[in-house]
Order: C-alpha cells, then structure tokens, then sequence
C-alpha cells in the first residue's frame, strides 16, 4: 500500500510504530555510550557555546556530569555525549 493511499488512521497507527522504534534505537545508542564510558574519560558535546571538551565526573542512566577543560561542571544528555581516545 502507497502512503498517498492510506487514511488519516492508518497514519497515526504507522506514525506510533515509527515512533516507538525510534525510542527503541535511541535508547539501545544511549546503552552502547554509557557501556563505553568510565569516570576520568575524555568526552566532547555540542553545547550553546561550541564544541566542549572534558573529563567524565560522574555517569547517571540519562546523563554524564561533565568537567570541561575550563572546569566548569556540565549535566549533559548521554545521547549527546562523544567519547574521546586518549593519545
């Protein structure tokens, strides 16, 4: 069936599968970051004032407190959190 071809409840009954596999992904993507993350790890996130790089300080199940380079203490989305190799 054509997407054009469905009716307004169909919709809404194929809007919520996508949506709650959305959920599934995000939530198995947050599992995989907070798996590979430890305390003192070198992580990175996209704040409102650029790019921030620090120290994993301490790890909840939906967010990492951050310490920045600046030492400035950061709650941030595990979602948005990159973790860093150490060189």
């Amino acid at each position: 069936m054509r997407i054009d071809d469905m009716s307004l409840d169909q919709l809404l009954a194929l809007n919520d599968v996508i949506c709650r596999r959305i959920d599934e992904l995000q939530a198995r993507q947050e599992m995989e970051v907070l798996n590979r993350l430890t305390l003192g790890q070198a992580v990175s996130f996209e704040s409102r004032e650029g790019q921030v790089f620090g120290r994993v300080i301490k790890i909840n199940r939906k967010t990492v407190i951050v310490q920045s380079e600046d030492n400035r203490r950061w709650k941030v989305a595990v979602a948005l959190i990159q973790p860093l190799c150490d060189v």
